[in-house]
């Protein structure tokens, strides 16, 4: 008998309900409910840090709700990182670092730039969408100390593949703005975020899903430098700038590949005359005997002809148009700038989808 009143004895203490045991979220929520915020935090606090769904979402109710008396965004920040790093916690990663980034919508101007990177990284590798889109926005904000626009675009591209809009936003940003050649070496991520922006009801970002896709494509099989250089081809042929184009792909690409490519698409338009003169040798000895390289021979044969039989001809002028951003409506054009060597040359520009204004070289 005293054996069995002792193993009573004992089991008592092992399972009664031990100082705090016996408080729940039904105790929290009943103290929310009649107004007592205070008591209801102080039972819901604990139980969130260590990975409770419902308790979680009280203390939210409790934290950021403003006009509370516990409204506290930095404590909700600090505790939804705790319950981050329980395995049942993983949900509340997304809103820690929301919040922290100071994207949470409908909610006071709040940011801290440090308190990101914790619960942003966990929730994004545990495939949270809204953890990547803020661990993109930390990487990408000019008002982040910490932004690294390369750093960002593997976080941007899974925000955007989880259909948060304003992510594919930042990876447009993020790959517009690092220099040559990122629009050619992220041309995949480039074309997902146009493209799911289009999907997504952005219409205006639907107009520069070809432009995108032909970037994917050439870099997939010229490589990211030419990829590039043959969108400035494009973009000079576009404005009519023949020569410019030629000069663009002789004296910045320097490869055969886009000379060939520039080469092809003036002499398709029947505009060899534009070519300098001094370009034409070049042509023909960087391409040998391809099509263009021929195309380039048959203009030096038409203008020795005219030389034998008339004045020296002249290469015909661009018909270029100047314009500086914002003095029409145009979205893109051309500007007089001064070379690298001291002369007058000319350099394209146009807006990107964020409407900042991008240029090309000057040639």
């Amino acid at each position: 008998m005293r054996m069995t009143g002792l193993f009573s004895f004992l089991a008592f203490l092992i399972f009664a309900p031990q100082p705090g045991q016996a408080q729940n979220i039904g105790q929290a929520q009943a103290l929310h409910d009649r107004g007592d915020y205070v008591g209801s935090l102080r039972i819901a606090e604990p139980l969130c840090r260590g990975g409770d769904k419902d308790s979680c979402l009280l203390v939210t109710k409790l934290l950021v709700e403003k006009g509370k008396p516990t409204f506290n965004m930095a404590r909700f920040v600090e505790i939804s990182t705790a319950a981050c790093q329980m395995p049942t916690g993983a949900p509340m990663c997304g809103d820690a670092a929301l919040v922290a980034s100071g994207l949470a919508e409908g909610l006071p101007p709040y940011t801290d730039w440090a308190a990101v990177a914790v619960p942003g990284k966990r929730g994004c590798a545990l495939g949270d969408a809204r953890s990547c889109h803020a661990m993109s926005q930390l990487l990408t904000s000019k008002a982040s100390p910490a932004r690294d626009l390369a750093a960002s675009i593997p976080f941007g591209r899974k925000a955007c593949e989880g259909d948060m809009l304003a992510g594919c936003f930042n990876l447009m940003i993020a790959v517009q703005e690092l220099p040559d050649p990122a629009l050619g070496e992220y041309a995949a991520e480039y074309l997902l975020a146009f493209d799911r922006a289009c999907r997504l009801g952005t219409t205006k970002a639907c107009s520069e899903v070809p432009r995108a896709r032909k970037m994917n494509e050439r870099a997939a099989r010229h490589g990211a430098a030419n990829a590039v250089h043959m969108l400035y081809v494009d973009n000079g042929i576009d404005q009519k700038n023949w020569g410019g184009s030629v000069i663009h792909a002789i004296e910045e690409a320097r490869t055969p590949v886009v000379l060939d490519y520039a080469v092809s698409r003036v002499a398709a338009a029947g505009q060899m005359a534009y070519v300098r003169q001094q370009d034409l040798p070049v042509i023909v000895r960087m391409l040998g005997n391809s099509s263009a390289a021929q195309a380039a021979r048959n203009e030096m044969s038409r203008r020795a002809a005219l030389a034998r039989n008339a004045a020296p001809a002249r290469p015909q002028t661009d018909s270029t148009t100047y314009s500086n951003p914002g003095q029409t409506s145009a979205r893109s054009g051309y500007s007089s700038c001064t070379a690298s060597n001291g002369n007058r040359g000319k350099r394209y520009w146009y807006y990107g989808f964020d409407n900042k204004v991008n240029y090309g070289p000057c040639i």
